[in-house]
């Protein structure tokens, strides 16, 4: 992608309201999950080079803090030129136990019983938050099955390991956290400059009949 995406400030909110809502719809997806109260933070949305993202990701979850993270790409069904992107999760290292007691995990917490546990949680809050966007937007979204990028790594090699073949992207962050607990993680959806041309096209029909 040669052009540098640009999006108005009444493309911002609105896509800022978007993933309000999705990003309720999904906080209510994983306290219904776990059973346990769910807070949220406000989502932040802004437009990022490739070569800043793992910069980003370290500001994001602390320079010494390790992490996991689960990708999953989606795609507007049936249109390879529609809605695209990354979803990536990013977990503390202090969830995994508490993400077991919750869920009444009885096995040894070995590596493959952490990658269940990231495997579970990360189907539910992508599916919950993805498909509200995709609802509200009129379009309707279908997944690649989730995968591991790396389990207590740093933030900065999440996205070292991954290819990265745009320019620019768009980024969503939301931040997850349970009520008197340590438990917290990121959701972090990206979506390269083509898929943003798309996501505009359809926040303005949007504005159009506000």
């Amino acid at each position: 992608m040669n052009d540098v995406v640009v999006l108005s400030e009444d493309q911002h909110d609105c896509l800022q309201e978007i993933v309000n809502v999705a990003m309720g719809q999904a906080g209510d997806s994983l306290a219904r999950f776990l059973e346990v109260f769910i807070h949220l933070s406000v989502p932040r949305i802004r437009l990022v080079d490739a070569e800043d993202l793992p910069q980003t990701l370290t500001d994001m979850v602390g320079h010494s803090d390790l992490i996991s993270a689960v990708r999953q790409g989606f795609y507007t069904a049936g249109d390879g030129n529609g809605l695209r992107g990354e979803a990536i999760v990013l977990f503390g290292d202090t969830s995994f136990r508490e993400l077991a007691e919750l869920l009444a995990y009885e096995d040894d917490l070995d590596a493959q019983a952490e990658s269940e546990l990231l495997l579970d949680v990360t189907n539910v809050l992508n599916g919950a938050c993805l498909n509200g966007i995709a609802e509200q937007i009129d379009t309707e979204l279908a997944f690649s099955p989730p995968s591991v990028l790396g389990q207590h790594i740093p933030a900065k090699e999440v996205i070292a390991q991954d290819n990265l073949l745009w320019m620019q992207a768009l980024l969503i962050e939301i931040h997850y956290t349970l009520e008197n607990r340590s438990f917290n993680c990121n959701l972090m959806m990206l979506m390269p400059g083509d898929a943003i041309e798309v996501m505009k096209y359809a926040i303005d029909k949007l504005l159009e009949d506000i």
